[in-house]
């Protein structure tokens, strides 16, 4: 019997190690998550606008282009469960914001919470930002470990990537997403049809998301703070492919919001002509040129329009 159990011992040992490798590099190594979190606490105090929801607000709003202090708190998939998460848990120690953008992208509203896509997030968002999905069992070892996350393979992924390039935050001091300017789509015809498709859930069930947004808008207005609810510039022949139906109650769903309160403003850009088809880098996030001309747009916007009606 215990040469049973030095034998098991002598082959879990190996996995323990590996085990053990992985759970001190993801403690220790920043990433998109641990570095917003700790790059937001820095500024908190003197923040007056922030950016929130997925890769398209992530990649297109620029912070560096705000004549007010903007933080772009937005991440690679991130949920309306996730900004609504963030937002509770900071938005007492911002006393200067005045302004929230919230991306909605064609699939938010009809999002569900556990989506397979970004499922896997939630326990960065757990470990590194303090926030907890309802969905996150007590009993789950991911909440406890963050070497359990991803696949082996993912994570050691991040790990080369990091002795090559000794990071893997690949956000700026104030939260955009750094791109690789020659990292553009060269069909991007082609690519819309297949984003088209992956964006694709088939549903018009926009009440749990919904309530969402109200709840988002409620906790806004009690701390004097005005909500833009924004939808982001994406490709023509992309947004041409959307389900005429789905697009058009995400705008009666929206500007029904905006309606009901004077401090909730929508904004619409998915097709607005200042915008051409080279300031997309694929069939919905923009170049870093276009990230440049959108941010500009937004600031001109809050000057002109939201901060001219509240008086902010």
């Amino acid at each position: 019997m215990r040469t049973l159990y030095l034998k098991i011992a002598l082959f879990l040992a190996p996995l323990f190690l590996v085990w053990l490798a992985l759970e001190v590099f993801y403690r220790q190594a920043p990433n998109n998550y641990s570095y917003k979190d700790q790059q937001l606490q820095k500024v908190a105090a003197n923040v007056q606008t922030l950016a929130m929801g997925d890769s398209h607000a992530f990649y297109g709003i620029n912070p560096v282009y705000f004549k007010d202090l903007t933080f772009n708190l937005s991440n690679i998939s991130q949920s309306l469960l996730t900004d609504e998460l963030l937002l509770e848990k900071n938005i007492t120690n911002l006393p200067a914001l005045k302004t929230v953008f919230i991306n909605i992208s064609y699939f938010t509203l009809s999002a569900k919470d556990n989506a397979l896509e970004s499922n896997w997030r939630k326990y960065f968002y757990h470990h590194n930002m303090g926030i907890t999905a309802p969905s996150i069992s007590f009993w789950n070892p991911q909440r406890y470990s963050m070497a359990l996350i991803q696949r082996f393979n993912k994570s050691m992924d991040l790990v080369q990537a990091y002795h090559k390039n000794q990071t893997i935050v690949s956000s700026t001091p104030l939260g955009y997403g750094m791109q690789d300017p020659s990292n553009i789509v060269k069909d991007k015809e082609a690519i819309s049809v297949v984003i088209a498709n992956k964006h694709e859930d088939n549903s018009l069930d926009f009440n749990y998301n919904t309530a969402r947004l109200q709840r988002i808008i409620a906790l806004c207005k009690k701390y004097d703070v005005a909500v833009v609810l924004l939808e982001m510039p994406v490709y023509p022949a992309y947004y041409n492919l959307l389900d005429t139906k789905k697009k058009e109650k995400i705008k009666s769903v929206l500007g029904e919001l905006s309606s009901e309160e004077d401090t909730v403003f929508y904004l619409d850009l998915t097709t607005d002509p200042l915008f051409e088809k080279q300031d997309l880098r694929d069939a919905d996030h923009l170049t870093n040129q276009g990230a440049k001309k959108c941010s500009e747009y937004l600031t001109t916007y809050l000057k002109d329009v939201v901060h001219f009606k509240i008086g902010k």
